[in-house]
């Protein structure tokens, strides 16, 4: 998954917000743009094994700049990871807004068994940021998202969903559901970011992002497109579409350590 849900959502509450529908969809906003984005940029890679994928990834950080399709950036998302054990590897995601305030923490883990990495969906609620939101919950439903580690060009990957639930008080306010239909890895490319030159497979999908607050909600449909980095096991670059084809925004990476 990349910068596409992070968009949709916020052009979605910031539709609301100017219906004016209720005033604690500024506080929602927060707590959903952190949780998508611990989905944003899914652990993968190229690996025999997961020994492999374990050490590809332990004690790396690396940022990614948030961009409008004018390349103008938005803000940044920082990555830490930290191996938990042989099979699983511990997730400290931080957002940060254009002015370089933090807008959201959360921690998850990814687990790798056999010729697969699994990602529950449920996780991409941070417990830090829930408590921007006072007394209102939030519960989540969600399938694994799987990525195989020997990726190859033509290659068809498994769907994911995941749904929220936002309630105040036991009060049901409203839900977001998200849906990554369509997922194929098309081919090799070398992409040249900040970070460096690396060796990508390119993969796309399509990404559908529905919030209904009070009864009034409507979908919006995007298509993505990613590079992704074995070498690192993240995408190195992300370009989000709109249903008609317009570049909404890019993210790519601009440093690693």
């Amino acid at each position: 998954m990349a910068l596409a849900v992070y968009q949709i959502i916020s052009y979605l509450v910031a539709t609301l917000l100017k219906l004016s529908i209720n005033p604690n969809l500024v506080a929602m906003k927060k707590i959903i743009v952190a949780a998508i984005a611990v989905s944003m940029f899914l652990p993968l890679a190229k690996a025999q094994n997961c020994s492999e994928f374990i050490n590809a990834v332990n004690g790396k950080k690396l940022v990614y700049s948030n961009m409008d399709a004018k390349g103008n950036e938005q803000g940044k998302f920082t990555y830490t990871s930290a191996k938990k054990d042989a099979s699983t590897v511990g997730y400290h995601t931080e957002v940060i807004d254009k002015n370089g305030k933090s807008i959201g923490a959360s921690d998850s883990e990814i687990k790798c068994s056999g010729n697969a990495v699994s990602i529950d969906m449920k996780s991409f609620v941070p417990p830090a940021s829930e408590k921007q939101l006072g007394k209102m919950q939030i519960t989540g439903e969600a399938k694994y998202l799987v990525y195989p580690l020997d990726l190859k060009a033509g290659q068809t990957l498994d769907d994911g969903t995941m749904t929220m639930n936002i309630a105040n008080n036991g009060s049901q306010m409203g839900n977001l559901q998200m849906d990554i239909t369509n997922r194929k890895v098309e081919q090799k490319e070398n992409i040249t970011s900040p970070a460096g030159s690396f060796d990508c497979f390119r993969i796309s999908y399509d990404a559908m992002v529905k919030i209904k607050m009070m009864g009034i909600g409507f979908p919006v449909h995007m298509h993505i497109i990613e590079w992704f980095s074995p070498k690192i096991a993240r995408p190195v670059k992300s370009e989000t579409y709109t249903k008609n084809g317009k570049l909404a925004g890019t993210m790519q990476l601009v440093s690693i350590n």
